[in-house]
């Protein structure tokens, strides 16, 4: 009889301890895992604060597709143009086109770009992005220095847009200057022109600016960018010059200069043109510069 008592009273301990064990685990489990949550949440601050930055800094970059102005629909009044020193033709040559200036404007106009007009121009950089790869940068206030115009035809015949030896290569549009003479090489003529994008400079140029050799990164801007980039930044027409491996890698500095100066000479039906302009100072400064450029971290993403 005790025994029985006794078993009884055991088991109603146990019975009546199972609820207060399941209470206590279930606590612990609750506190472990608003622990993870709110480590959890933390982290996904973080994240979003670094999202939103990214967003921010993506945001200053306007892209605009040249294309609308062959549609006719946007009020913009196109002109006949003589440019008297054509770049790429070599000779003089009539266009009918649309004054840069103005399709700047009417580009603005179309959203929210402040930070484009509150900045200084000569801190935004503009890039002409064309159909062949060829993608030529340079800073808004030298792009507006003067007036240029985008060409959509060429007024040597009245039944075809473009005639010439460049007559495929032309289309969509080509950037012309009025009076330009041949030996100024400051300013843009790309053809084949499709894009326009516009950027904060330091931006875009951020994995590629110089300590040191400021100088030889101005030079490479200007002669080589437009058709050969670094870590993925500038022209896609001719060869990268930096990433995966740096030119001066495989190449030596001597057979560089002379491959500028007469191209056809190293490599048949070459298309790079011969750059007979650069003096051999100005090419030992852009050497320089890719010197250091390849001790630089590589990050083209």
């Amino acid at each position: 009889m005790r025994l029985e008592v006794f078993r009884r009273l055991y088991v109603l301990r146990i019975f009546n301890c199972f609820p207060l064990c399941y209470l206590l685990y279930f606590l612990l489990f609750l506190a472990l895992v608003l622990g993870a949550c709110t480590q959890q949440e933390a982290k996904m601050g973080e994240q979003l604060k670094q999202v939103a930055k990214q967003t921010l800094a993506e945001q200053q970059i306007a892209q605009f597709d040249l294309e609308f102005l062959l549609g006719g629909e946007h009020g913009l009044e196109a002109e006949e143009v003589l440019v008297k020193y054509d770049h790429t033709l070599k000779h003089e040559q009539n266009y009918l086109a649309y004054p840069f200036s103005k399709v700047f404007d009417y580009l603005l106009a179309s959203g929210d770009y402040d930070w484009i007009t509150s900045s200084d121009p000569s801190k935004i950089l503009i890039t002409y992005k064309c159909v062949d790869g060829y993608n030529a940068s340079t800073t808004l206030d030298k792009a507006l220095s003067q007036e240029s115009y985008i060409a959509f035809t060429d007024l040597t015949s009245e039944s075809e847009a473009w005639t010439g030896r460049m007559a495929s290569k032309m289309p969509p549009f080509y950037l012309v200057w009025e009076e330009v003479p041949y030996d100024d090489h400051s300013l843009l003529w790309p053809y084949g022109l499709s894009n326009l994008t516009l950027t904060p400079y330091e931006a875009a140029y951020a994995t590629i600016m110089p300590k040191e050799n400021l100088e030889g990164f101005k030079l490479y801007e200007t002669h080589c960018l437009k058709c050969h980039s670094l870590n993925k930044v500038g022209g896609v027409m001719g060869p990268e010059f930096n990433y995966p491996r740096n030119i001066l890698s495989y190449w030596e500095a001597d057979n560089m200069w002379a491959f500028l100066n007469d191209p056809k000479s190293f490599r048949y039906n070459s298309k790079m043109p011969a750059i007979t302009y650069l003096e051999r100072a100005q090419f030992d400064e852009i050497v320089k510069y890719l010197k250091e450029l390849d001790q630089m971290p590589r990050d083209p993403s």
